[in-house]
């Protein structure tokens, strides 16, 4: 899950590359640190830890209700189980990271060697799974160090970081989930997470604060 212990507190179809500039000094925690481009009343929601056989289509059903698009963190793991669903995920106007091959945590003390085979194994499931290779990559926990972020760099990744997180990972209750979502400000990059465990609340969370959102005159963008 990359809203762990360790972890710091638009329009559909269109993706937009973002440059790897600049990632292997820090993640990137706001939009425009991405996407210079996004409107300045967007916000990014992105989805960690699947794609999941159960949640992953009831939260792509809900962002095509709402017409959200968003970026998925997928572990590569997940991607060789569900093939199908990554390519959904693509078909349906959403964007792709990296989010390492088997989600090993703490992911800062593996070898350098290591956590660039954790990266370069989920590139090639999730292009195996018929996606192009993810120009973004996120660690799990968000658990960043040098050699994580170098690696990401060297291997053509900007590094994402986010700025909102329910921590919809433990399961706080689809109220505490949906309050602090709906706190997003424009810029905001949203954390939640589509695998890892029973994501009830988040499915339920993000039905009712979606629509707040674009109540509220923002929009989403995919990174």
């Amino acid at each position: 899950m990359a809203g762990g212990p360790t972890g710091p507190a638009g329009t559909a179809g269109t993706t937009v590359t973002p440059p790897a500039v600049a990632a292997s000094k820090a993640p990137a925690y706001r939009i425009h640190d991405l996407r210079p481009d996004a409107p300045t009343d967007s916000v990014a929601l992105t989805i960690d830890d699947g794609p999941h056989p159960v949640w992953t289509p009831r939260i792509l059903d809900v962002l095509r209700l709402n017409r959200v698009s968003a970026t998925f963190s997928v572990v590569g793991a997940q991607a060789v189980a569900n093939p199908e669903l990554v390519r959904r995920i693509v078909a349906e106007g959403h964007s792709l990271c990296n989010h390492s091959m088997t989600h090993p945590q703490p992911f800062s003390r593996r070898t350098p060697d290591q956590i660039r085979i954790e990266m370069t194994r989920a590139q090639s499931a999730i292009v195996d799974a018929g996606a192009e290779p993810p120009r973004l990559f996120r660690a799990p926990g968000g658990d960043w160090s040098p050699a994580v972020l170098a690696a990401a760099a060297g291997l053509g990744m900007t590094s994402l970081g986010w700025d909102v997180d329910p921590r919809d990972w433990a399961r706080p209750g689809t109220a505490s989930i949906r309050q602090s979502l709906g706190s997003a400000r424009p810029g905001d990059i949203l954390l939640c997470h589509d695998g890892g465990g029973n994501r009830a609340q988040t499915v339920a969370a993000l039905r009712r604060v979606l629509p707040l959102l674009r109540a509220r005159g923002l929009s989403f963008v995919p990174l």
